[in-house]
């Protein structure tokens, strides 16, 4: 037992090989957003905000940037999802960016979609060159509770569309990619989880992932937001997981992230917008970037002086900014955040 805990910390398997190779250090978890651009309007996201700003500029990535991203941060990171606020298929370079994620090795290759663009070249690419993890975004049970969280997103669609890859994973032989479903929790759909769990076992995916809502300014959802505290809350997630048992799916809650003064996040975590402006967080105001990757290496970002005083602040449980609102760091105060 213990010569295999010594191995297991000198070597990996490859995640496109069938062959054994270095387990050099790789500490980073990656997000990043090859795109700003969603075909959704979800009614708790901050995309909403983004059609009425004037000076809002849509983009895609350049592969220049995407390049240089997959050069520095890749080699470092355990885990890369090529997904974070947008709607990744709606970039037409995705292929290329899968399959250079995919010739990276990264141990942990994710997305998150809504799943409505998962056909023809998208899927083909998804088949081809396949993140380890697929998950999507489901909030309803119902077609009628998922299309008015999700802008109007077709639940039938969606459904199609997995089985279609499920099949294609099947045609190939392939494992992978492991589906998920992802449930942003929140007043109107509470009582659906049960049925989410039942409609992911019928669509083979392996998990449903529940995170509480979080509601942003400027959006009018803080109404929907479900108290951790509830004891509504606690009994719909024990229906929902006796249901998941007897179903063979995995049922987890997003809880604490950052239990105590200190946070994760600002340790090991990166999120990368389009235009290459580096977050700390998820909940981190898009205004104020950390670095900037179009003109600045990721080492020097990493490194550098707003990020280590930020590291700094969280360490001595100084909350401030942005962090005095955080939804996952215990002792924080609560309150609707803003993203835009």
């Amino acid at each position: 037992m213990l010569l295999r805990r010594v191995v297991r910390r000198l070597v990996r398997r490859s995640t496109r090989f069938p062959w054994i190779v270095p387990a050099l250090p790789r500490p980073l978890t990656v997000r990043m957003d090859t795109t700003n651009r969603c075909n959704l309007r979800c009614s708790m996201c901050p995309m909403r905000l983004s059609d009425l700003d004037p000076d809002r500029v849509w983009m895609d990535m350049e592969d220049s940037l995407f390049g240089r991203i997959a050069s520095e941060v890749f080699p470092g990171a355990s885990s890369v999802s090529l997904s974070c606020g947008a709607e990744p298929l709606c970039n037409p370079s995705f292929p290329s960016h899968l399959e250079s994620l995919y010739r990276a090795d990264v141990p942990c290759r994710e997305m998150v979609t809504n799943g409505l663009l998962l056909t023809g070249e998208r899927l083909d690419a998804v088949l081809r060159h396949p993140p380890t993890t697929l998950t999507v975004s489901v909030d309803g049970a119902t077609e009628e509770t998922h299309a008015a969280i999700r802008g109007g997103c077709d639940l039938g669609v969606v459904i199609r569309n997995l089985r279609a890859l499920a099949q294609g994973r099947k045609a190939r032989g392939g494992s992978i990619p492991h589906v998920a479903f992802s449930t942003t929790l929140q007043r109107r759909n509470l009582p659906e989880l049960p049925g989410i769990v039942a409609l992911a076992a019928d669509c083979g995916a392996e998990t449903v992932n529940v995170n509480l809502l979080v509601p942003y300014e400027g959006l009018g959802m803080a109404g929907e937001a479900v108290d951790p505290s509830d004891p509504l809350l606690a009994d719909t997630m024990d229906r929902a997981g006796r249901a998941a048992a007897g179903l063979g799916v995995g049922l987890h809650r997003a809880g604490s992230a950052s239990p105590g003064p200190d946070c994760r996040y600002s340790r090991s975590w990166v999120f990368i917008a389009p235009d290459g402006k580096v977050f700390p967080c998820p909940y981190w105001n898009l205004g104020d970037p950390v670095g900037d990757l179009s003109v600045s290496s990721f080492r020097d970002v990493w490194r550098g002086t707003a990020w280590e005083r930020l590291r700094a602040r969280l360490a001595g449980g100084v909350f401030e900014g942005v962090c005095a609102s955080c939804p996952e760091i215990e002792g924080a105060s609560r309150g609707e955040i803003s993203k835009v």
